[in-house]
């Protein structure tokens, strides 16, 4: 057993270091017919290794082409984003504005679709939808934006007021940044929200490998 949940850990970690320094390519669509609205969210994200989801952006001065594929690395937060870029981005050491926690929780009840007042049919009311949602989140992440009924329902579910709900997120609701760079020049591209298994949802998952792990080791010992 000891055997075992040493290489329960060892996957653990493993899986942990993938998440936390993770590169992939991401390909960004917009439809506003559907589900965009001018050049703020919802965008379509295929990735190569978080599937496909709807995203919205985390900065206002940071393009992308739609269509094109960058490659991405999940973080903390906005690498060089915002007026609140307070943190130091690991990776690059530039600045980065860490998600708040207004905007983490908009985002997980977003891609729950239980986010109340947003119509989840596509079409123009959700493109409507996706201004609003946009215009909050760039709000709660100093890019300007507007204070409208989704932040006050955030400060109101999480008993935040203006400044506190704009706190660092720490990971809460598993949303994360996808930091967004050009494949070619390296150079910054807009960033984007996404949401990865918490480290409690990783751990459930480990252990539905015991009993493969204690086969494996039962067959060795029989060699």
């Amino acid at each position: 057993m000891k055997k075992i949940l040493i290489l329960i850990s060892m996957l653990a970690a493993m899986a942990f270091n993938s998440i936390a320094s993770f590169d992939g390519t991401i390909t960004l669509a917009n439809d506003t017919s559907q589900y965009a609205y001018g050049n703020g969210g919802e965008f379509k994200a295929v990735t190569s290794g978080l599937g496909t989801f709807q995203t919205f952006c985390m900065e206002y001065n940071e393009e992308f082409s739609p269509g094109g594929t960058y490659n991405y690395r999940i973080n903390d937060g906005a690498v060089s984003g915002g007026t609140g870029a307070h943190a130091v981005d690991p990776f690059t050491g530039k600045p980065m504005d860490n998600i708040s926690i207004g905007t983490a929780w908009l985002y997980s009840q977003f891609r729950a679709e239980t986010l109340t007042g947003y119509n989840y049919t596509f079409g123009h009311n959700r493109t409507l939808s996706a201004n609003a949602l946009q215009q909050a989140i760039w709000w709660l992440e100093d890019e300007g934006g507007t204070k409208n009924s989704y932040v006050t329902m955030a400060e109101s579910i999480l008993h935040l007021n203006d400044t506190t709900i704009k706190g660092d997120s720490d990971g809460a609701f598993g949303v994360v940044a996808l930091n967004l760079y050009d494949r070619n020049s390296g150079a910054n591209a807009q960033d984007q929200l996404a949401i990865v298994p918490e480290p409690t949802t990783m751990m459930a998952g480990m252990l539905l490998l015991l009993p493969f792990g204690a086969s494996t080791l039962r067959m060795f010992k029989r060699k």
